[in-house]
C-alpha cells in the first residue's frame, strides 16, 4: 500500500463511513478502562459529527486526530490505515488530553 500524507489522510477522514472502521482490541480495551463501555458511542459521535482541530501523522499509517472535547480537553483518537481501495480504517486507541497542550499561549489569552 501507498503511503498516506497528511492532507490525503484529511481528505478521506472526510468520507468516514462506520462500515470503514475496524476496532482493534487496543482501542476497545482502552475504552473500557479509560471510560467505560458507552463512552464509544460518543468516539464515533465525534468521529462523524465533529470537526478535527489538529492532525498528525505519526508514521506512514497511523495518524493522530485531535477534536475538541470541551473547554479544558481534546479528544485524541489515533487511526490507523489498513487499505486505501476501499479505504480501511482501525482505531488503534483513544484518550482525553488537556486542550492547552495544542494552543499557544497568545491563542488562550484570547478565550
Amino acid at each position: 500500500m501507498e503511503s498516506l500524507d497528511i492532507y490525503a489522510f484529511g481528505q478521506y477522514l472526510s468520507t468516514i463511513t462506520v462500515e470503514n472502521i475496524h476496532e482493534t482490541m487496543h482501542f476497545r480495551k482502552r475504552i473500557e478502562t479509560r471510560f467505560g463501555e458507552e463512552f464509544s458511542k460518543e468516539v464515533y459521535h465525534t468521529i462523524f459529527d465533529c470537526t478535527p482541530v489538529g492532525i498528525l501523522q505519526q508514521n506512514e499509517q497511523k495518524f493522530k486526530v485531535l477534536y475538541r472535547y470541551n473547554e479544558d480537553y481534546d479528544l485524541i483518537i489515533i487511526f490507523g490505515v489498513k487499505d486505501l481501495d476501499p479505504i480501511q480504517y482501525s482505531l488503534v486507541t483513544c484518550f482525553k488530553e488537556a486542550s492547552k497542550r495544542r494552543m499557544r499561549d497568545d491563542e488562550r489569552a484570547q478565550d
